[in-house]
């Protein structure tokens, strides 16, 4: 017996996309040999955008529809349209599928690399295991990604690795974040290092810090950018670092103290193999994410490589510190580990950056002038412990796993970020204040927000547009929080 697909569509005032959407829908599916029914899930109270959830919509769909006896379900926008057979909406098998990933409406691509909505193909086991979506955010906003969230904490996620290094451990330096730091001795060939081209390269674990509040998009009025340098030449603060909106950072300065500072987005608690390179004659910097130019194209980082007009500031015998901005002018103290910290008095090409990940590049300094581990006796430190440790499993990225499926917009007014605002900036905020505060640090339990505590009554069913498709009327029951206005 074929499995029978269940098309799961959140609804709120949207009923211009509802007219092409169900039709395009019978369009696409009429020569495909796959059992279909459409459940429209349309929120009738709270009656305000306010008080929209779209993870409780998604949830009323799948609750109808697996009742029903579906198999599968695949949680569908509403303004997302497949275009070609490449959306392929067959049985999932054993992990999530992520469809919409060439959308026109984000140039053919990913909103972001950790994109995960427009259409998911799940089973029912999937669901459960997931607990469906969250019923705690309202309005716009943050459902996705606490979706994401969901999946990677079940294993229900592609994790990628940089391919295993035959060596069984590595030598780090760990800095607490509190007092840690090391600070160079000079020398000619330091002095001059990032007067030319340089290349700085170096494994490094940043740890999750309790004690300084993430950088959020939404709290206009009391964020607060925070920013620990792995390694730093002040006054005019050259380096890389590690900032509180979790992201790695390179920047330098040239001698009319024009900054140029590139930035990549990267979770702590993550080793990472990071590079930033300065290129003098060819007027460029680069920054490296574990081998791979960092890219603007999903909101990850800044476009690499970066324009700069040298010449390149001179630090006229400054040190270098490392693990610390400057311990004595307002520090900010790094704390996490960092491993095989070294310094090329040459901009390193691309292809020698990408195998700086074998066992040779591990065992041998090559030409660096500077290696952190062997160097040290050229250093003075102040509470740095150094320990021998596994070597660590270097994740690349933990994404859905997905088939490459070609999607339509329909179009809507943008609900996302204007001008590093949010469009439904009240609600949003405070979805973006439950994700990261409270969700991923574990508050909330994801076994006790979704399908098992979903609270909703059915007002109405009715037949879509003379098909078989059904929308569901239903109000929403749950506790409404006390910032969504209705």
């Amino acid at each position: 017996m074929s499995k029978k697909l269940a098309i799961c569509v959140p609804h709120y005032k949207r009923e211009e996309h509802l007219k092409k959407f169900v039709p395009h829908m019978d369009e696409f599916f009429k020569d495909k040999d796959i059992e279909y029914k459409i459940f429209v899930a349309n929120q009738v109270y709270p009656d305000s955008v306010s008080g929209f959830n779209r993870g409780t919509a998604k949830n009323v769909a799948y609750d109808v529809a697996q009742k029903e006896g579906y198999d599968y379900f695949c949680f569908h926008d509403i303004d997302m349209v497949p275009v070609d057979d490449s959306c392929d909406y067959t049985w999932p098998g054993e992990y999530p599928q992520h469809l919409a990933v060439r959308v026109e409406q984000f140039n053919w691509g990913l909103q972001y690399e950790e994109y995960f909505g427009g259409a998911i193909l799940m089973t029912k086991d999937h669901v459960k295991t997931m607990n469906g979506y969250s019923n705690g955010y309202f309005n716009w906003g943050m459902e996705d990604d606490d979706f994401l969230y969901r999946a990677k904490v079940k294993g229900l996620t592609k994790k990628d690795f940089l391919p295993e290094i035959s060596i069984d451990s590595l030598k780090v330096l760990d800095f607490d974040g509190n007092s840690s730091y090391i600070k160079t001795r000079i020398n000619d060939k330091l002095n001059k290092l990032t007067e030319k081209s340089f290349t700085f390269s170096t494994f490094v674990l940043p740890r999750e810090r309790f004690d300084v509040d993430p950088y959020l998009i939404g709290d206009i009025e009391n964020r607060r950018f925070q920013h620990s340098y792995i390694i730093s030449r002040p006054t005019f603060q050259l380096g890389m670092g590690y900032d509180n909106s979790s992201c790695f950072s390179g920047g330098c300065y040239n001698f009319k103290n024009d900054h140029f500072y590139m930035w990549a987005k990267r979770q702590h608690e993550l080793w990472t193999h990071v590079v930033y390179r300065v290129d003098v004659e060819n007027k460029k910097s680069s920054l490296f994410i574990n081998g791979e130019e960092s890219s603007a194209r999903f909101g990850s980082g800044i476009e690499s490589p970066m324009n700069i007009e040298p010449p390149l500031k001179k630090y006229g015998g400054m040190p270098y510190y490392i693990g610390v901005n400057h311990p004595d002018r307002n520090p900010i103290y790094f704390d996490g580990q960092i491993g095989l910290l070294r310094m090329y008095d040459r901009a390193l090409p691309d292809n020698e950056i990408k195998n700086m990940h074998t066992e040779e590049y591990f065992n041998n300094r090559g030409d660096a002038i500077f290696d952190l581990t062997l160097d040290d006796k050229s250093c003075d430190s102040n509470n740095v412990y150094t320990q021998t440790i596994d070597f660590p499993k270097v994740k690349m990225n933990e994404l859905p796993y997905r088939r490459h499926g070609k999607y339509k917009s329909l179009y809507h007014k943008r609900n996302d970020i204007i001008n590093t605002k949010f469009v439904h900036q009240k609600d949003t905020s405070i979805n973006e204040q439950r994700f990261i505060n409270e969700v991923l640090t574990g508050l909330i339990d994801v076994d006790k927000d979704g399908i098992t505590d979903l609270n909703y009554s059915e007002v109405k069913r009715e037949k879509l547009f003379g098909t078989e498709h059904e929308i569901i009327d239903f109000r929403c029951e749950q506790d409404i929080p006390s910032h969504v206005e209705y």
